[in-house]
C-alpha cells in the first residue's frame, strides 16, 4: 500500500490517512455493536439508547457492547495507524516500559488536584446555558446502568469495561495518535493541538453537561503526555479517574456507604477553585521546565516534540 512508513509522509497526508482509517473503523464498530445488541439483547443500538429502565442482565450486556465499540472505533484505528506509521508501533504510541518515578509522581500529583478542580469546573458549567444537566437523562441512564451490580463478578466486569478498556483505547487514540499527528503538523503552536484534542475527547462522549469537566480532564491528560512522552502515565491516570467512580458505586451497591459519587461529587467551591488553580499552575511550571524529547527515530531522522 505504501512504499515507506507514514512518518516519512507529510503531516497533512498522515492526518488524512488517519481520518480514513477512523471512518472505516467507525462504520465497522457501529455494525458490530448493532449486531451484538440485536443478537444478545434483542433491540438495535438506536432503540437501546431510548430505554429508561435497564435491567441487570441488559446492563451486563451493555458493558460488553460498549467495550466492543471502543475496541473497534478507537483502539483498532490507533493500532492500525501506528503499525503503518512506524516499524516499532509501540514506540510510536509512546508505550515506554520504563516508568520514571519522579515524572510519574508529578503526574499523579497533578491528577489529584485535578480531581478537585473537575468538581469546580462542573459546578461552574451548570450555569452556562445548554450545558446544564437538563436534557441529558439518556446519557445518565446508560452510565448508571453500566455501574450496576453488587457481586465481585460485577465489580470486575465494571472495572474492565469502564476502566481498563476506555483508558487504553481512548488514550492510544486521542493522545498517542491524534495528538501526535497534530503536534507534528502544528509544531509552531503545540498547545493548540493539545487543546483541540481535548475538545474532541470531550465531544466524543456526547454529554453536554459533562463537556467542560471532561475537556478540562482531557487537557490535563494531553499536557501530561506532552510533558512526559509516555502514554503509560495517562493510561494509569485515566484508569484511576474512572476506577474511583466504579469503586464507590460498588460500595454503594453493597450498602457500605450512602454516598452516591455519581450524584454528589461536588466539593466546596473554594476548595475546587484552589484545585483548579493548582493543577494549571503545576502544569505551567513543569511545561516551562520541559525539554524536547525524541518522539521516535526514522532512519537518520529524529523526530522531536
Amino acid at each position: 500500500m505504501f512504499n515507506k512508513y507514514l512518518t516519512y509522509y507529510s503531516p497533512a497526508t498522515q492526518f488524512t490517512i488517519f481520518c480514513f482509517i477512523v471512518s472505516i473503523s467507525f462504520v465497522l464498530g457501529a455494525l458490530v455493536m448493532n449486531l451484538y445488541n440485536q443478537y444478545s439483547i434483542g433491540i438495535s443500538s438506536e432503540d437501546l439508547s431510548t430505554l429508561t429502565n435497564i435491567s441487570d442482565s441488559v446492563s451486563f450486556k451493555l458493558k460488553i457492547s460498549n467495550s466492543l465499540g471502543l475496541i473497534f472505533v478507537l483502539l483498532f484505528p490507533a493500532l492500525t495507524f501506528a503499525y503503518l506509521a512506524h516499524p516499532k508501533p509501540l514506540d510510536y504510541l509512546g508505550v515506554q516500559k520504563k516508568i520514571q518515578l519522579p515524572l510519574f509522581l508529578i503526574s499523579l500529583l497533578v491528577f489529584i488536584v485535578t480531581l478537585v478542580g473537575v468538581s469546580f469546573v462542573e459546578q461552574i458549567s451548570r450555569h452556562i446555558p445548554g450545558f446544564s444537566a437538563d436534557g441529558n437523562d439518556r446519557y445518565d441512564t446508560m452510565a448508571k446502568a453500566m455501574l450496576k451490580g453488587s457481586s465481585m463478578k460485577d465489580f470486575l466486569m465494571n472495572t474492565f469495561a469502564i476502566c481498563v478498556i476506555p483508558s487504553i483505547a481512548e488514550e492510544l487514540f486521542f493522545r498517542a495518535c491524534l495528538q501526535q499527528v497534530l503536534l507534528n503538523w502544528i509544531r509552531k503552536n503545540p498547545y493548540f493541538s493539545v487543546v483541540l484534542v481535548a475538545i474532541l475527547f470531550s465531544a466524543f462522549h456526547g454529554q453536554m453537561s459533562g463537556f467542560f469537566p471532561r475537556f478540562y480532564l482531557g487537557l490535563i491528560l494531553g499536557f501530561i503526555y506532552f510533558f512526559t512522552g509516555n502514554i503509560i502515565y495517562t493510561i494509569i491516570i485515566h484508569f484511576l479517574n474512572n476506577f474511583i467512580t466504579v469503586f464507590f458505586s460498588y460500595l454503594k451497591e453493597l450498602k457500605w456507604v450512602q454516598f452516591d459519587i455519581y450524584e454528589n461529587a461536588d466539593v466546596n467551591i473554594y476548595l475546587g477553585a484552589l484545585g483548579f488553580i493548582l493543577s494549571i499552575a503545576t502544569l505551567y511550571f513543569y511545561i516551562q521546565k520541559r525539554e524536547p524529547f525524541k518522539l521516535f527515530q526514522m532512519g537518520n531522522n529524529d523526530i522531536y516534540i
